[in-house]
């Protein structure tokens, strides 16, 4: 099997994210799983103060730990999960990013579904941190973290809303002709085959995860599901759940629509604009300037999808995406 010698690789990709990283490693040396396993934290570039979090939770611990560094030039989440898989010895990859903290239970429940080789399989996601600080949670044991981020963390309705709509809407795409939508790269494990790479043409953040999902589903027999009882507790900050779209500057917002763009055209008549252009109604060129923002806009027709995404294909035609 190529050198797979454990049963779970599990892959955290991080970039300047100590104190939850911190947790995250702290829960993975404390599973509640009888299998083999190895932790892999691939840096995207952060200071030393990763690499030092990495040595003070892993370097006394007999479950095998890697770590693995690559030169910060923007997000570059696929080179750096390709790191971590290039090192990786897992029949499993379970990858995580680098602000969701695993359940007690998730790699057992991660393993435990994979009953074929080409599984796909996405755990659910809690919102935390929107309310409550990560400083705010007990010190102590991370069993007890764990119980807090569960029973005792401040969640406000909104974001209860939202986790029962995503919740939803993933099962509700597990149904449609496109099931690998159900699928996000922050808690999702796949078994091991040479296909499992990610595209490193992809330079910001954007749907690199799913071409990853739509490319193993479609095009490499894999079978994605999603099961919202494997559960991990991601900690983000007031500002970045504002910015579901996770851009904010000309330049983000430039990556993301060509990263979209670059995702619709690999793969001809097979992907439905509506649904890969969803975010760009998000995005409004001010012609003064000639640089592109993020403006508030509720719901988007399919009109204005189509409208915005071909607005954004001339644009970076014409400006060389600069």
């Amino acid at each position: 099997m190529n050198n797979r010698t454990v049963d779970l690789s599990v892959i955290v990709v991080v970039y300047n994210q100590p104190e939850s990283l911190r947790l995250i490693l702290q829960s993975l040396l404390a599973q509640d799983f009888s299998g083999s396993y190895e932790i892999i934290v691939t840096d995207d570039g952060s200071s030393t103060e990763i690499l030092r979090t990495f040595r003070d939770e892993c370097g006394k611990n007999t479950i095998p730990a890697k770590y693995v560094w690559q030169p910060h030039r923007h997000f570059r989440a696929a080179a750096a999960r390709n790191n971590g898989i290039n090192i990786s010895s897992g029949k499993i990859f379970l990858f995580l990013d680098g602000d969701l903290v695993p359940a007690a239970d998730a790699l057992r429940r991660h393993t435990e579904a994979h009953t074929s080789p080409k599984m796909m399989v996405a755990g659910n996601r809690k919102w935390r941190g929107e309310l409550s600080s990560i400083k705010c949670l007990p010190s102590g044991p991370i069993e007890k973290v764990i119980k807090h981020l569960e029973d005792g963390f401040l969640v406000d309705e909104k974001s209860r809303q939202r986790e029962e709509v995503e919740r939803q809407r993933r099962k509700q795409w597990l149904a449609s002709p496109h099931p690998w939508r159900a699928c996000f790269s922050g808690n999702v494990s796949v078994g091991w085959s040479p296909e499992v790479w990610f595209d490193e043409n992809f330079v910001g953040w954007g749907p690199e995860d799913w071409e990853f999902n739509h490319r193993l589903c479609t095009k490499h027999g894999y079978t994605p599901t999603y099961l919202d009882d494997i559960t991990a507790y991601h900690l983000e900050t007031p500002d970045a759940v504002g910015n579901v779209f996770r851009v904010g500057t000309h330049e983000e917002i430039v990556m993301y629509m060509k990263d979209t763009l670059y995702f619709f055209d690999k793969n001809p008549g097979e992907l439905p604009i509506e649904e890969v252009f969803f975010g760009f109604p998000r995005f409004a060129l001010y012609e003064h300037t000639n640089k592109w923002r993020v403006v508030p806009r509720p719901t988007s027709s399919s009109y204005d999808i189509k409208d915005v995404a071909a607005k954004a294909r001339q644009w970076i035609a014409e400006y060389g995406g600069k």
